[in-house]
């Protein structure tokens, strides 16, 4: 997987978001993929990814700017690790969430898609 292709996905998530069609955003992940998100339990499959993705937007997440950092191939297995940054519109108040992510994109029968991704804040823990 080129940067490029890497890049065309990051720009699918911002699409997406800013569209509010989370639809777009699960097609970049094959069947049995996992979400790691944070507050949530993991997400196994479309269907719980959507699910996720869809409670994400519904608590105000209204832009997602993703940039990968650092690209890493082998074999069929592509790591991506970058930073995003998450608009968010809750209760009359906007903000802006920054953090990490790490993505591992899978080609398989000649497609390749996201397997696994994890993504958390810089922001520290509530209370701490």
């Amino acid at each position: 997987m080129t940067v490029a292709e890497v890049d065309a996905v990051a720009q699918v998530f911002h699409d997406g978001v800013a569209a509010r069609n989370v639809g777009m955003v699960v097609d970049l992940y094959h069947d049995d993929a996992r979400l790691l998100a944070p507050g949530f339990e993991p997400a196994e499959g479309k269907p719980a990814i959507q699910a996720t993705l869809q409670a994400l937007l519904d608590m105000g997440a209204t832009s997602l700017d993703v940039e990968p950092l650092d690209v890493r191939e082998g074999g069929d297995l592509t790591v991506e690790y970058g930073r995003y940054r998450l608009g968010i519109e809750a209760d009359g108040a906007s903000m802006v969430d920054l953090g990490k992510y790490i993505v591992v994109h899978e080609t398989r029968d000649g497609e390749t898609k996201i397997v696994l991704d994890c993504f958390n804040s810089n922001a520290p823990p509530p209370g701490a």
